[in-house]
This record gives C-alpha cells, structure tokens and sequence, in this order.
C-alpha cells in the first residue's frame, strides 16, 4: 500500500449506472483456503514496513461474482453482510426518484435481493419482487425499505424481509411518501406532501407509535436520515430562496425535537436533486459499528467531496472535507479512519490528517461495512456486466475460519 499526497483537484459526483437485468453470476470458482492464505501471505509480504510510520489499513480483497444491475440506486446491505438488495429494470430519472411532481411514474423497476455466501465465495439470488418498486435508502437487521408507485399518483412505503420478501407497508395513504429512512430503536423518519402540492413535509413515527408532522414552511424538508448510534435525526432543508442546510434534532421524544436544533447552511442557489445526491450514496443501515462520535457523512454538491459533519462538538464546528476527490465514505470500525471511494481509488483516510491517505486498492468502489467474521467488509465495484461484489477483510480483522477452517 502506498503513501500518496491527495490531489487537490474537485471531482464532479458519479453517478453509477450499469449494465442491466436480473440475476447473478460469478465468473470465478470459489478460492481454496489455501489459494487465500496465500494470497494473504503475497499481500503481507508486498506490505510495507509502517512500524516507524503512521497507522494505516491495508487488506485483502475478493470477488464474489457480480449482480447485473442497472440505475442511479446505490446497493443496500443487511448489517450482517448476508443478504444485498438490488434495482431492476430501466434506469430511473433523478426525477421519479425525487417524486417531483408532474413527472411519470416509474412502472417497470423492480427489487432484486441477493444472498451472499463468503464462506464459499458465492452470490445467490434469492428473490426479485416484480414492479412498480423502487429500492429504498435504509435497512436493518429485520429488512430494507423500498416506495411503492400507485396509480393515483401516492407512493407507499414497505419494509421487506430479507429472507422472505414478505413487505409490510408501513406508510399507505393517499400522499406522496419518500426518502424513509429506519432508526435504532424501529422508528421511521420520511417526507410527505399531497399529490397537488410541491413541498414535501417531514413526517417522524417514535418507538412508541407516536406521529408528529413538520410542517414546510419557507421550504421544504428533504431526505432525513437517523444516526446508527442515537435516536439524532439530520435532514436537509432547502428554504425558498435557494439556500440548503443540514440539521441534526434530538428525536428521542416529539417535546424534544424542537429544541436547541444543531444547524449549519451549506450552499446557495440549490435544489432538490442538490439534498438526493448529498445522500445518495450513504444509506442508513442500522446495526452497523456504531461511529465513537456523533457525526452525519454527506457529500457536497458544489465542492465535489464527502464532508464529515459533528452536530454535538461543544467548538460548533463546521462541516470538513475528508478528500478532495471522494464521493462516498464509511467509518472504519477497527480504526479512527474512513474507507473513502473516489473515482480513481479506494483509500483509508485518516480525518485528523487529511493531506495523507493510504491507497486500499485502485478504481471505484463502494464500501459497506458489516458485522460478519467473514466479509467484514463488502465493496461494490462497477463493471461492463452490472456490480461487482468484492469481500474485504482488513489486516486486524482476519477471522480464525481464515486462518484454521
């Protein structure tokens, strides 16, 4: 792994889209145990000596096939790493993800979930729910959420199983409900408006089954998102005159909510399609390793990097820029850095030293973390034939199956 000054150059946000249809395959047989312990014992040996140097990361990686996919909708994972949630269909327009009004519905897409197996290196598919379904952006232990499209111009939200693909629609009435997102204790955060109105309300469900609406009043609300260590909830609020903030409210009770809101502006003369992309490529997966500080991961959309905000630091604090070409970010649970992709690179970045990185491994690459031994990490990596999916074990989490089974 080598040492390199990061550029400092912008980076215009990619939106991945590929190759489509339903299924997977893998083009490679399964590794032998021996066939890894040596890849292991190559990757060690090429390492360089870092005792006289700063922490860093270094791992090994491998495929475990890909899934033909198509579309703007980044993958959702299980906490445990066992099970992938995938788009179908035609790619859907930054529009009909938006549930912005006057545009089409999108009739033709599906959900396609897979079943990943490290032990043997495999991908599974174990079941595609047909359309009008669009994947959602948050999941847990229990299941994934996806919208549901309807005639009369509604959107539902569900929450399916991962083994069963049994949904259970959470939010169904005859509004235009989007952006769920799952948080730690079962409740639910989303955006709503009327089919004839334009800006979209938050609407939050407690633990307990308590509803409270937040008005739209000079803007909107957009896209919310729970933390994975707190009942804290961020979302974005564009006013009417274009300016876009992030906020971070006490949710632990509707009495709370209100109260003392940590709150920063982050661009002018934005738009909705401005808070989509901010979060479109960090879902909320509930069960991960929890972050040691509170922090919100958003990605910039005129300055063209991820930032790392921390609403609760006593120093008020604003937003920085983990790199100058990094588009999606993850906290690193065995260390105080972030597995960072950019276009050209996956890097282990350390956030108190940002003017050097550690390269994980070349080209782009989506990381998702997970609680497994064995696929500690996932990363999605875009290909002719869809999304490839790479395990990756970090050098201090070998598991003792590696080693011995």
């Amino acid at each position: 792994m080598n040492l390199n000054r990061i550029a400092s150059s912008s980076l215009i946000l990619v939106v991945l889209c590929i190759a489509t249809s339903q299924g997977c395959k893998s083009s490679k047989k399964p590794m032998t145990l021996e066939e890894k312990m040596a890849l292991w014992d190559i990757a060690k040996a090429n390492k360089p000596d870092n005792s006289t140097s700063r922490p860093g990361f270094s791992g090994m990686d491998w495929s475990l096939g890909t899934i033909e996919t198509r579309g703007r909708i980044t993958p959702l994972t299980s906490p445990d790493g066992l099970w992938v949630a995938t788009e179908t269909g035609p790619e859907i327009s930054l529009s009909d993800l938006m549930a912005l009004p006057n545009t089409p519905m999108p009739m033709d897409n599906g959900v396609q979930v897979t079943k990943v197996d490290g032990t043997n290196s495999e991908l599974k598919t174990q079941y595609v729910l047909q359309s009008p379904l669009l994947l959602g952006q948050s999941s847990d232990a229990e299941g994934f959420l996806v919208e549901q499209p309807r005639m009369d111009g509604s959107r539902w939200i569900g929450k399916v199983a991962w083994e069963t693909g049994k949904i259970n629609w959470l939010v169904k009435d005859k509004k235009v409900n989007v952006f769920g997102s799952l948080g730690p204790e079962g409740e639910l955060a989303w955006c709503t408006r009327d089919v004839n109105e334009a800006s979209f309300s938050l609407a939050i469900r407690f633990a307990n089954g308590e509803e409270i609406g937040i008005a739209a009043n000079g803007g909107e609300w957009l896209m919310p998102a729970w933390s994975t260590r707190s009942s804290r909830l961020s979302v974005f609020f564009l006013a009417d005159d274009g300016i876009m903030s992030i906020l971070s409210l006490d949710a632990r009770t509707s009495e709370l909510l209100t109260q003392q809101p940590r709150r920063h502006d982050l661009m002018t003369g934005a738009n909705r399609q401005d808070a989509f992309k901010a979060r479109q490529s960090h879902p909320v997966i509930q069960g991960t390793p929890p972050s040691p500080l509170e922090e919100v991961v958003f990605y910039h959309p005129t300055l063209d990097a991820i930032y790392l905000w921390l609403p609760m630091s006593s120093l008020n604090t604003p937003p920085f820029a983990l790199s100058a070409e990094s588009l999606v970010a993850t906290k690193d649970p065995g260390s105080m850095g972030y597995l960072v992709g950019t276009r050209k690179d996956l890097r282990w970045q350390d956030p108190d030293n940002r003017k050097i990185f550690v390269r994980v491994r070349y080209g782009p690459s989506i990381p998702r973390v997970t609680t497994s031994k064995v696929t500690p990490y996932l990363l999605f990596i875009p290909s002719i034939d869809g999304m490839e999916v790479r395990a990756m074990i970090p050098e201090y989490s070998v598991p003792e199956p590696l080693k011995q089974s």
